[in-house]
């Protein structure tokens, strides 16, 4: 029983993490702030700085992008190997510590366009940008509360 629950509550997480781990356009987990007018405004970002934050995450996301499939086929092997009744421990092990780094080495990717992207505001754009994200956060709970 034990295993059986273990097989069917990984591919779950498995998915969670896979949809939730890349800018997606708004209202999907993630949202492209700097391409959203209000926030344009809110934040008075100029010319430079939107050029600047696109660049950004145009790189970035080629990056993240050749990533992506290493981090399926890692989440795949480790399901496979969690369902093979011949895989050793260590072999699972292995599978899953692979998964979770790949997941990492991506994370920290992300992470890292953050910090970038970050660097071409001013204190009082990231203090307001903060706000807004968290008020975004909000009504996107509040929207799938009523869904």
């Amino acid at each position: 029983m034990k295993r059986f629950t273990l097989l069917s509550i990984v591919p779950l997480v498995l998915l969670a993490f896979s949809a939730y781990g890349y800018p997606q356009g708004k209202g999907h987990g993630k949202w492209l702030w700097w391409k959203d007018a209000a926030v344009v405004q809110d934040l008075k970002l100029n010319d430079k700085q939107k050029t600047e934050i696109a660049e950004i995450f145009t790189t970035y996301r080629q990056k993240l992008d050749e990533m992506r499939p290493g981090v399926h086929e890692k989440g795949k092997a480790f399901t496979e190997a969690m369902g093979n009744p011949d895989s050793t421990r260590e072999q699972i092990m292995k599978s899953y510590d692979d998964m979770w780094d790949t997941k990492y080495k991506m994370r920290r990717t992300m992470l890292e366009m953050k910090l970038d992207m970050r660097a071409v505001l001013t204190p009082d754009q990231i203090t307001k940008l903060n706000q807004i994200k968290e008020q975004h956060k909000q009504e996107m709970m509040q929207k799938h509360k009523t869904q």
